[in-house]
């Protein structure tokens, strides 16, 4: 079985590079694989704007709809100055997760 992390790096702008992860997400899960998915970086700023963005909010949808909870980064957030409370998303500080993902055997792709 295929262990993947979607790093999504992108903002809310790169709409088409940001969906593209999302849906792989989904996709790669519907296929059997073991995915998490984390929103890092500039990517923090997707989960703050999505009703600004239908398109990647549908696609957020479509990932809880499969039981899979993203995670976000809480140090980028609080770098940017933002709430550190977001409903539906996993916050909490990211990088020892992907030191575990890598000493797991995943494989992260970044959008």
């Amino acid at each position: 079985m295929a262990k993947i992390v979607v790093l999504v790096l992108s903002g809310p702008e790169a709409t088409f590079r940001v969906a593209s992860g999302l849906g792989f997400a989904a996709v790669a899960h519907d296929q059997g694989a073991e995915v998490r998915v984390i929103f890092f970086a500039d990517g923090v700023r997707v989960p703050l704007e999505l009703d600004r963005y239908p398109e990647l909010k549908a696609r957020m949808e479509a990932l809880k709809e499969r039981g899979l909870l993203p995670a976000v980064c809480r140090r980028n957030l609080e770098v940017l100055g933002q709430p550190t409370e977001l409903p539906g998303f996993d916050v909490h500080y990211i990088g020892q997760d992907l030191v575990r993902a890598s000493e797991e055997g995943f494989t992260v792709l970044s959008f």
